[in-house]
């Protein structure tokens, strides 16, 4: 089914529908049943009056159900990705759909062997996912939502431009056949990008345009971009790329290579299993096996990407880094995100290790 995602009205706190009671029911039910950790990436455009008293809400409740991430507020809404106990995850997703103005987010789960993330942060934002252009807000004016089941027919069709709203180290790893790189290094550059593509001769201007991301929200804000722009026919692929390698079986995907993802996965594959990159941990690079065997490449201080382009004081300051982080994993300590108070002889579970490293972030 194709919805257009500008038309989704969103009213006040404690109203509910039967569509939300019932979307709240399959996003509850969606939630992991897991020893391991629960991650969980959610967005929802929405205007957000008082983004303060929202930042003190959120802060609290995770800072109560012992979750680790990063949470950004705006006027346009809520975005970002958190982890914790499945039971602890429990809590705030009911907490935020039923409590929240934020009850219709997009929200997808997955599970973590390791905490993949050390502290809790909610940030203040003047946009949830940057694109720097004046007037744009998916919550007036957006394209239409495409299902992954219809995707695969979509973006087969004549004449339709397939763009890649991602950056150009993502799209290096993995694409939708046939898909436009705006070879953008960030999403900053997007609009830029777009501006050219609508100045071109009408003739030559493509009539539909069928755009994705990771997750959702870059191509949401794209698409109200391009409406903006002039473009008529805008489509957008709903719950992104890994909504798509979830629901798509991969004898039937239009899908080629990983998808990067900004976790200490790196990528998944079609599976949404762990792929075949790493990360440099000095330019935040995705790197293959081949980029790992050359010479530039060493572990946490440089690769070929950015091997040229830092200093030797940075590179020591790196090696450092480096080394106090397997210091740490010897004691079978973190090194980021726990307070130094604590020692390396305390035995602590999970919630105790959480409640150490939200402190830590505060002090």
């Amino acid at each position: 089914m194709i919805k257009n995602s500008a038309s989704c009205k969103q009213r006040g706190v404690g109203w509910k529908s039967s569509g939300q009671l019932e979307t709240r029911y399959s996003l509850m039910h969606n939630i992991p049943k897991t020893n391991q950790f629960v991650v969980a990436a959610l967005y929802q455009f929405i205007s957000v009056d008082d983004i303060e008293l929202w930042q003190k809400k959120l802060k609290d409740i995770c800072t109560s159900c012992d979750l680790m991430g990063t949470l950004l507020i705006a006027d346009e809404g809520l975005n970002g990705t958190i982890s914790g106990r499945c039971d602890d995850m429990h809590r705030f997703i009911d907490w935020l759909l039923e409590k929240t103005i934020f009850s219709a987010p997009e929200l997808k789960f997955a599970v973590h062997e390791t905490l993949p993330f050390h502290r809790m942060k909610v940030r203040l934002k003047r946009e949830i996912v940057t694109m720097g252009a004046k007037g744009i807000s998916p919550t007036r004016q957006a394209g239409t939502y495409v299902s992954p089941k219809d995707w695969n027919a979509l973006i087969s069709e004549p004449g339709v431009m397939v763009v890649d709203t991602r950056n150009d180290y993502e799209v290096a790893i993995g694409q939708f056949q046939g898909a436009v790189n705006p070879l953008t290094k960030t999403f900053r550059e997007f609009p830029q990008w777009a501006e050219a593509l609508a100045a071109m001769p009408e003739e030559e201007r493509p009539k539909k345009l069928a755009m994705y991301c990771t997750g959702g929200i870059r191509c949401e804000k794209s698409t109200a971009l391009m409406k903006n722009l002039g473009f008529e026919d805008v489509y957008h692929l709903k719950g992104g790329i890994l909504q798509y390698l979830e629901d798509i079986p991969q004898e039937q995907s239009l899908w080629e290579g990983e998808c990067f993802v900004f976790d200490s996965r790196v990528a998944v594959d079609h599976n949404l299993q762990r792929g075949q990159y790493a990360l440099c941990h000095a330019c935040k690079m995705p790197l293959n096996a081949d980029e790992m065997k050359t010479q530039a490449y060493v572990a946490g201080i440089s690769c070929p990407h950015c091997i040229d382009k830092t200093s030797a004081i940075q590179r020591a300051r790196f090696a450092e880094r480096a080394r106090q982080i397997e210091l740490a994993k010897q004691r079978g300590t973190t090194h980021i995100g726990v307070s130094p108070k604590i020692s390396k002889s305390q035995k602590m579970t999970p919630k105790k290790v959480n409640r150490k490293i939200y402190k830590s972030e505060k002090s």
